[in-house]
């Protein structure tokens, strides 16, 4: 008898009496594969990539290799359950192969390489899958963004700060904020993706291999542009990881704060704006109800995606090598934050392009809340050469009779204004009352912002002419790093292809 498992029972390469006298308690069990989420397919590229380098450089006997790629052939389809059955997480492959093909064959697929290339592997080809599906929705929103703003170039709106009234301005212009964000957003995970897209295919676990193996070719294969340069870099740096945590939240924390100025808009003491009823919930006690849940989904991503960036700080804290476990559970909630954000982006483009502004009630309540007196204090530096600041004041005291008096900016007289110059600098400016209304009709105010960046219609047109040009130029980048990733995996196919029905050169 001897310590060589049989093959068709196959457990894995910690057992009792090889290296350790007692078998592993099932509840600390590492190598699991109901642990390996998202990473199962790409953890099952690696292997067919590693097995063709290594067949190709006769590492491994030939014929081995053949009925290696064979066998990971035959499980595709079945959606990872020959791996699950499997089990032994990231070495299912192995462990699906020793128990169909024998310890004699499926034995030689881990030949220079560990734990530690494969789980990183696994980590950041899935992260690159993310981000590759990620951005075509980025993309897609954008140009939803950009349309609409287009759309209501002139339709005013009250902007808020500290959720007063600050200044008059226009949906278009708030539309084109969000294109300038999503815009940013697309290009950290432009970033992002081109640091992931490094391969640290045979690294191993931090030194590499004394086995003659190819790392370009395997990164090839992957589609990956280059093996990391640095082996140890390759496996025990997860700095790449806390970037995509920190990117993802990002992203949601950016939507989170759309939802919220969505929900307020949406609500009934604002009402700027109406859309269909398929984004709404209803309430099991009050009929009148009508809730934005789209909204709430995206905020809730943001909450999950906010902490996950504390979980993942916190695991990866310590020595070089010595984070394992608690990564896990930073993948589970990345995984499942990258795979919202296409749906959700979709659904919130759906959304965004069936609103119906309630433009007059909009226009009607950027007029209140004196939002327009910025420009009482600007005709008053342009018409009687005072500073900015004297100005100001006079203009905050024309607010402050004004709400003492019940009046409202079209009530606003030029003795009004010359009641509370005399009160600060003891004289009145003589303004006439048409340049007082011109200062204070907020689509005046709109208008006036000709400057670079600004709510004016023409300005606001330059402003989306660039964020067009950006949006072209990202579309055809995305196109081809998309290409060069579907190449690698026809290259994979077609040299598996070439082995099987091949034979040994």
């Amino acid at each position: 008898m001897t310590l060589q498992q049989p093959s068709e029972t196959y457990r894995g390469y910690r057992t009792a009496g090889i290296r350790l006298h007692e078998e592993l308690l099932e509840t600390l069990q590492f190598h699991r594969t109901d642990k390996l989420y998202d990473t199962i397919a790409s953890i099952h590229e690696f292997d067919k990539a590693h097995t063709v380098m290594l067949t190709e450089r006769g590492i491994i006997p030939f014929e081995a290799g053949r009925a290696i790629l064979r066998a990971l052939r035959d499980t595709e389809g079945d959606e990872g359950q020959a791996r699950i059955k499997a089990d032994g997480g990231k070495h299912s492959g192995e462990q699906h192969l020793i128990r169909t093909l024998g310890e004699d064959v499926g034995g030689w697929i881990n030949t220079g390489r560990s734990s530690g290339d494969l789980g990183q592997i696994g980590r950041l080809l899935t992260s690159r899958d993310h981000v590759l599906k990620c951005l075509p929705a980025l993309l897609d929103f954008r140009e939803v963004l950009i349309s609409l703003a287009e759309k209501f170039p002139t339709t005013v709106i009250a902007g808020q700060t500290f959720l007063q009234h600050g200044q008059p301005t226009t949906l278009g212009h708030w539309f084109s904020m969000w294109a300038s964000v999503l815009e940013r957003d697309y290009a950290r995970f432009e970033e992002l993706y081109e640091r992931i897209n490094s391969s640290p295919a045979g690294a191993a676990i931090f030194t590499g291999s004394d086995f003659d193996i190819d790392r370009h070719r395997v990164a090839e294969l992957l589609g990956f542009r280059e093996p990391i340069d640095n082996t140890m870099d390759a496996t025990l740096s997860h700095d790449k990881l806390l970037e995509a945590v920190s990117l993802v939240a990002l992203l949601w924390t950016d939507l989170g704060r759309l939802a919220d100025d969505l929900e307020l808009w949406l609500s009934t003491e604002y009402e700027y704006i109406k859309f269909p009823d398929r984004f709404c919930d209803t309430s099991s006690i009050m009929p009148q109800k009508r809730n934005p849940s789209l909204p709430q989904q995206m905020k809730s991503q943001a909450a999950k995606a906010i902490g996950n960036v504390t979980t993942a700080y916190i695991a990866e804290r310590g020595a070089s090598g010595q984070q394992w476990n608690p990564r896990y559970e930073t993948e589970r909630i990345l995984w499942e934050s990258f795979a919202a954000i296409p749906q959700l982006l979709h659904d919130a483009a759906a959304m965004l392009s069936e609103i119906v502004p309630q433009t007059e009630h909009a226009l009607a309540r950027a007029e209140c809340g004196w939002a327009t007196s910025t420009d009482l204090a600007s005709l008053i530096v342009q018409k009687r050469d005072l500073s900015w600041r004297t100005a100001h004041q006079i203009a905050a005291i024309v607010v402050r009779l004004g709400e003492e008096r019940g009046l409202g900016t079209s009530d606003v007289t030029s003795a009004l204004v010359d009641e509370a110059a005399v009160l600060y600098i003891g004289q009145p400016l003589e303004l006439t009352g048409v340049s007082i209304r011109e200062a204070l009709t907020a689509s005046e105010f709109v208008a006036r912002r000709t400057l670079f960046g600004g709510a004016a219609p023409a300005a606001h047109s330059e402003t989306l002419g660039k964020r067009k040009a950006t949006l072209r130029q990202d579309v055809d980048g995305f196109t081809a790093r998309n290409a060069a990733v579907e190449g690698g995996r026809q290259q994979l196919e077609e040299a598996i292809d070439r082995i099987l029905v091949g034979v040994e050169e």
